[in-house]
């Protein structure tokens, strides 16, 4: 974002407020770029009405043209129960921003993402199937819109979740993300560009950046290590040329049809959907799968990836390693054990008879938010530093999207059995990740969870 706009090109970022972070903090680096609060119709690409109630936040950065537009998410207890999410809404903020002729877009649909990690129950993969039509409706519009008004428009993914939503050939939900490629499509190429061109081989989702800088003839940062992934063809590159990036959240690639939304809301539709279409080479796309997992994305070898890292991907420009593939190395190394902060707490701990450590992390082996790895990495340190076991509170946030809706018992139980095994560690607190990891402004359950961390009390209380 900020190559672009340094090179005077306007910007909109949009999304609903789930995916509000990954729009901005993560995309932006994990930096916050000072962005500030200002009226719908003092930015380009006004909105007006055409979101109707819908609450809309309209930022703007102080020194670059960089408008931010998120839309309020829906107020339900679970996305599945409103499967449609905000993806009308987003479509007519980016109709509105091709009518304003605004230069740059990026954006996010949370649909495949989001209600695929609320099917806790195989039951509702109906209602998965109903948001990937949603979808598929709202990115029709938009893109017939922007290819007539002369955009190249990307569509990809962060990574993988609703092409894949049972276990295995079971009826069982699996609501977590998948190591399946993810769709990599250009649209809107003239056909002399398209002409003998093609994407490298061992493409990633990071190779978005420098593609969408070499449409503009945009020279890459120093510190950039990825050059564009557009080989042959011809090019023609303009600093006004308008591009549009439209990222689907959770939406891979995957042949096998059982358990697969997009091909089950296919034949909903009685067509393939879009992106299959595109990728398929229809409507002149370029187009091929792109790792958006493992190592190839900074991720350890066969794990998934993340909203909020394959935003970081989108706009790094260079090879970027996860924090969960830093923290493993840490462990690895023994850098882990001399952690400074670590080493801090548990002096202030040990040189204390009332100092308490608290604990708090997603417990699960989903290894998006959280890992076991880690957790036993630090009850072993404890351990070894004589830190007393009931100096030491563990407030468990329990996961269900990363895993299965119904595996939470086991984590808690392998908690257990480490906290016997290292001596170390008392559980006084669990919650679902609704409450302690809320993204969505929801302050009754924000609330919930802070009163359970500093004063102790909670819906159930058991007396062990």
């Amino acid at each position: 974002a900020e190559v672009v706009g340094r090179a005077g090109v306007a910007q909109l970022v949009t999304a609903e407020s789930e995916k509000w972070r990954a729009v901005t903090w993560f995309k932006d680096g994990r930096r916050n770029l000072g962005y500030e609060k200002c009226a719908d119709s003092d930015a380009p690409g006004a909105v007006g009405d055409a979101i109707g109630d819908a609450e809309l936040n309209v930022e703007k950065h102080p020194s670059l043209p960089i408008t931010v537009r998120i839309v309020e998410s829906r107020k339900v207890s679970a996305h599945i129960e409103a499967p449609e999410m905000r993806a009308a809404e987003i479509g007519a903020i980016l109709r509105a921003a091709v009518r304003d002729g605004v230069p740059d877009v990026f954006a996010n649909f949370a649909n495949a993402d989001m209600v695929g990690h609320a099917m806790t129950d195989g039951s509702r993969f109906d209602d998965v199937v109903r948001a990937l039509v949603t979808l598929d409706e709202a990115l029709e519009h938009v893109v017939r819109e922007a290819l007539a008004a002369g955009y190249v428009v990307f569509v990809t993914g962060d990574h993988g979740n609703a092409e894949e939503m049972f276990v295995g050939d079971s009826k069982k939900a699996m609501p977590s993300h998948t190591c399946n490629k993810v769709p990599f499509v250009i649209l809107g190429l003239d056909e002399s560009e398209r002409d003998g061109l093609t994407l490298k081989d061992n493409l990633t989702i990071g190779d978005i950046g420098p593609a969408a800088l070499a449409l503009r003839g945009i020279e890459a940062p120093a510190a950039w290590d990825r050059a564009s992934p557009l080989q042959g063809g011809n090019i023609k590159a303009d600093v006004k040329r308008r591009v549009m990036r439209l990222v689907l959240d959770g939406y891979g690639v995957r042949s096998a049809t059982h358990g697969n939304a997009m091909h089950a809301a296919g034949e909903k539709r009685g067509r393939p959907l879009c992106v299959e279409r595109w990728m398929s080479g229809e409507d002149g796309a370029v187009s091929a799968p792109a790792e958006a997992s493992g190592v190839e994305c900074g991720y350890p070898k066969g794990q998934s990836g993340t909203t909020e890292f394959g935003h970081i991907l989108f706009d790094a420009g260079r090879t970027v390693r996860s924090d969960l593939t830093l923290i493993d190395y840490a462990i690895e190394s023994k850098q882990f054990d001399n952690n400074a902060s670590f080493a801090a707490a548990i002096a202030a701990v040990l040189g204390s008879k009332s100092t308490v450590m608290h604990i708090t992390g997603v417990l699960s082996d989903g290894r998006v938010h959280g890992s076991l790895d880690h957790l036993d990495a630090l009850l072993r340190l404890l351990s070894e530093k004589k830190v007393p076991k009931e100096r030491v509170h563990l407030h468990v946030i329990s996961d269900g999207r990363d895993v299965a809706g119904d595996s939470s018992p086991k984590y808690v139980a392998w908690l257990a059995e480490r906290i016997e095994k290292y001596g170390v560690g008392v559980i006084v607190g669990v919650m679902g990740r609704a409450w302690g990891k809320d993204r969505n402004n929801n302050w009754r359950r924000i609330e919930l969870a802070y009163r359970s961390y500093c004063e102790g009390t909670g819906a159930i209380h058991l007396v062990v």
